[in-house]
């Protein structure tokens, strides 16, 4: 595995589809800056559900954009793990990501997984990469 970004928490809120203020946690992935809104990601901590990862939109404010991927429990239960749309899949530790929701740190690694079976080649981290099938190219 090798560190591809990190999770952050610095209580910033971005507007969602309806214009209410969401409290978000923002992943640095290869660049691109993505998001999820706390109280999802509670969700998937505390009942082990899947919620959305999302892009951040920037028009006079911040809006939470298309899905980008999702987030989900390990099956051990100790990490968190994200899929993204692009096909890249990332890790860090659950016990990470509870001291930044707490405060406690200021970041959490991201680590990148490998599958051995796929070939490997250096990827291009697009911001397109992760903004999913139907969003329109950045001018």
């Amino acid at each position: 595995m090798k560190k591809a970004g990190y999770l952050c928490r610095d209580g910033h809120e971005v507007l969602d589809g309806e214009g209410v203020p969401r409290e978000v946690v923002f992943l640095f992935i290869h660049g691109a800056r993505l998001c999820i809104p706390v109280d999802e990601l509670l969700g998937v901590i505390e009942n082990g559900t899947i919620c959305p990862v999302r892009s951040v939109k920037q028009n006079w404010m911040e809006y939470l954009g298309r899905e980008a991927g999702t987030a989900t429990l390990s099956r051990s239960g100790r990490a968190l793990n994200i899929s993204l749309v692009n096909g890249d899949r990332f890790t860090l530790s659950l016990e990470s990501v509870r001291d930044v929701l707490s405060f406690k740190e200021r970041i959490a690694p991201i680590m990148e997984v490998y599958f051995r079976s796929e070939k490997k080649y250096t990827r291009n981290h697009l911001l397109t990469d992760f903004a999913g099938p139907l969003s329109p190219c950045p001018a």
